[in-house]
């Protein structure tokens, strides 16, 4: 059996950092801040032309990963200890995070030995993640940690637990293909 881990807001919630980093980003390019409770991702920023969208992304992951990064990050203690339990071999993250601040969080909150390996997927398609799984786990039989309900929705997975707390609200499935 393997097991996958989404990072953000599943392993880490980090929601009010990223926002502040990219409102940081955006005065700083002067653009208005964009107030929400809401994770502040690229797809909400497609009014900035594209180089410098480039620029103030760039700007957005210095800020997140500058010296706020361990004082911000809230860590799944839960996931933590079942990371720990299923051993370093049989654990994977999967993520569409930035390279550069994927290896920034997990050296910080000191988790980068407890993968085997790190899975970067868009996740735009079911099916086409799932393969991807696949093919980098070297299963077709799967634990899936995710906090994105809507992206299994129409996939073909079985609900094992919901991991609720005041920070995370968490699902596992079980993926056979």
């Amino acid at each position: 059996m393997k097991y996958i881990f989404d990072l953000d807001e599943t392993l880490i919630q980090s929601t009010t950092l990223n926002n502040d980093a990219y409102n940081y980003a955006l005065e700083k390019f002067g653009y208005p801040r964009i107030n929400t409770s809401e994770r502040i991702t690229r797809e909400e920023l497609n009014f900035i032309p594209e180089e410098l969208l480039r620029k103030i992304i760039k700007e957005k992951q210095k800020y997140f990963t500058s010296e706020w990064l361990p004082y911000r990050i809230i860590i799944n203690k839960e996931l933590v200890k079942k990371l720990k339990e299923y051993g370093r071999k049989n654990c994977y993250l999967w993520t569409k995070a930035n390279k550069d601040r994927v290896k920034s969080i997990l050296s910080c909150c000191k988790l980068e030995r407890l993968f085997n390996k790190i899975i970067f997927d868009n996740k735009t398609a079911f099916q086409t993640s799932i393969s991807k799984l696949n093919v980098a786990t070297h299963s077709d039989v799967f634990i899936i940690y995710e906090n994105n309900k809507k992206f299994f929705d129409n996939g073909c997975v079985k609900i094992i637990e919901h991991l609720k707390t005041k920070y995370f609200d968490v699902t596992k499935y079980l993926i056979y293909t």
